[in-house]
């Protein structure tokens, strides 16, 4: 028996969850993230560039081309899934669209190293990242500066 609009109701669905398996959570600082804060740099070397920086006010992006500060970055809580139990976290830290890139801390689950990723761009038929952006991923991995 067909059943008109079912079909859609049920891709709206799973559209739904999907979409909330990788909701974002606004915050205001990174309070509660305190033991991540530091400076981070290629390979732990403070005397290459270029660098970031997070402190309780956000995510600062040093020695390449400018960035402004990311003061109110989005916390992907759930961007490994409901049910993912490792220390990996995850940010986007400009809130505008489109997202330049995700930054995982304690990255392929070990401590102290960030890594930076195109997250809307570069992928087959996409749009391109914009130069800006490139340096900072470029660099990655960084870890806290020894």
């Amino acid at each position: 028996m067909h059943r008109p609009g079912f079909e859609t109701a049920v891709l709206t669905g799973v559209l739904a969850l999907c979409a909330g398996s990788s909701a974002a959570i606004e915050v205001d600082n990174l309070d509660g993230f305190e033991q991540h804060f530091g400076r981070y740099a290629p390979g732990g070397d403070c005397a290459k560039q270029p660098q970031v920086v997070i402190d309780r006010e956000g995510f600062a992006f040093t020695g390449g081309p400018e960035l402004p500060k990311a003061t109110q970055p989005e916390y992907a809580a759930s961007y490994m899934g409901n049910y993912y139990e490792g220390i990996g976290l995850w940010f986007f830290p400009y809130r505008s669209e489109p997202r330049p890139y995700v930054l995982a801390l304690n990255a392929d689950e070990t401590p102290g190293r960030l890594t930076l990723e195109a997250y809307e761009f570069d992928y087959h038929g996409g749009p391109k990242l914009p130069d800006k952006y490139r340096p900072y991923i470029a660099a990655s991995p960084y870890l806290k500066c020894r």
